[in-house]
């Protein structure tokens, strides 16, 4: 195969993992991620929030990394490895949720600089541990991953580069859908919110977290 047919086969490579993302993406229901996403745009507008994007995405890339080269299947194989990883989910859906029911948080008022506004490094982590123990990220690699790596374009280093450049664009994708998110939460909150409304959506969504929670236990 020549230069130019490998370039096409990786083109409709990715055409296909692309178009595989879309359909997830319509056809699923915003997670914890979108909603976490909003509710720290809501409170911190849209550049402070933005650690909490890229953590989702490093998040993101650490499972889908991990799929790409066999860790995904071995987890999905064993009972007692998928088991951990799904109570890990749900353990972290849990003290998300039990912590927005029962704890205070400011809205910070734009251009303040105010020693209660959380920082980069936590927003971050938080985001971070959110999507790497999603067990449903796992499944989704694990199911577009195989339809949309070509063979013919090489074994060994031609698939890993494969892996990783989809890898990379899905979370290239996220960042896109997250930042979309985060403006128009961030746009919002400029118009319409005050600190009873936003302790109101924060309540909302550690019940809405909670229930994802339940969602993944008994799913």
């Amino acid at each position: 195969m020549d230069h130019t047919e490998r370039k096409e086969h990786g083109m409709v490579a990715l055409g296909v993992f692309c178009i595989g993302i879309g359909g997830e993406h319509h056809h699923a229901r915003p997670g914890p991620a979108n909603l976490n996403t909003l509710r720290r745009a809501l409170q911190l507008g849209w550049v402070r929030v933005l650690p909490t994007i890229f953590g989702n995405a490093l998040g993101l890339a650490v499972g889908g990394l991990a799929c790409a080269f066999g860790a995904g299947a071995l987890v999905l194989a064993s009972d007692l490895a998928w088991a951990l990883l799904q109570g890990l989910g749900v353990v972290y859906l849990l003290w998300l949720g039990g912590k927005l029911l029962i704890t205070h948080e400011t809205l910070l008022v734009d251009g303040a600089n105010d020693p209660a506004a959380p920082r980069a490094a936590p927003l971050f982590r938080e985001a971070f541990l959110l999507a790497v123990t999603n067990p449903k990220a796992l499944l989704f690699y694990l199911a577009l991953l195989p339809q949309s790596l070509d063979p013919t374009m090489g074994a060994g280093w031609g698939l890993a580069l494969q892996a990783v450049t989809l890898v990379l664009t899905y979370c290239a994708l996220s960042i896109l859908s997250l930042s979309t998110y985060a403006a128009l939460a961030s746009a919002l909150r400029n118009r319409v919110m005050t600190q009873a409304r936003y302790t109101a959506f924060r309540r909302g969504s550690g019940i809405v977290i909670l229930a994802f929670a339940l969602k993944l236990l008994v799913g």
